[in-house]
């Protein structure tokens, strides 16, 4: 007696189910072509998440599929108990990206005080070039967030540093017509 061999996509199709089925109501299927759970929690912005990863042996220097270390993310979701935890847990606070941004350069291009303030206090290098050159003073003059440039001249920003194009933070306050982020540039120089 010859068996009929069943076609290969309703052997897969018993198969996955069998297993779909086995799996705990909370178990989440693994991420084959993503990245890690740490990145994924901290994309998602989920402390709890990224505090099991870390316990259950996650870096805290773990980088996305693209390169991008993930206190650059936690910048970048502006969650500053993600950062938190990750400064706490020996991520270093200069880590760059691909595109050279650090989680310095992102917390001042979002305007957020709370996570620059954060990182300065955790040994972020307040001058170290972003994405095109530009340091986080740079980053939050031509975004306009004052309270950064306020917090970063106060650090020792050097209000000198250029960016590719050859600007300073008080060339780019003055041609967006920003008298009171180039006011406070000035202020800067004069002391």
């Amino acid at each position: 007696m010859t068996r009929t061999p069943r076609p290969i996509s309703a052997f897969l199709f018993g198969m996955l189910a069998a297993s779909t089925f086995a799996l705990p109501v909370e178990a989440k299927l693994p991420n084959l072509f993503g990245d890690v759970p740490i990145v994924e929690a901290v994309r998602e912005g989920s402390l709890k998440e990224a505090n099991a990863a870390i316990v259950g042996g996650a870096s805290a220097n773990t980088r996305a599929a693209d390169g991008t270390p993930i206190i650059v993310i936690a910048a970048m979701v502006r969650s500053l108990e993600i950062v938190e935890l990750l400064i706490e847990n020996g991520a270093r606070p200069d880590a760059k990206a691909k595109d050279e941004s650090t989680a310095l350069t992102v917390a001042a291009a979002n305007g957020d005080v709370a996570i620059a303030t954060y990182l300065l206090e955790h040994k972020a290098d307040v001058n170290e070039p972003g994405a095109l050159r530009e340091t986080a003073l740079i980053k939050a003059a031509r975004a306009r967030h004052n309270e950064v440039v306020k917090l970063l001249l106060e650090r020792g920003a050097d209000r000198e540093d250029t960016d590719g194009a050859g600007a300073t933070a008080l060339d780019i306050a003055e041609r967006n017509g920003w008298t009171d982020t180039a006011a406070l540039l000035k202020k800067a120089s004069s002391k």
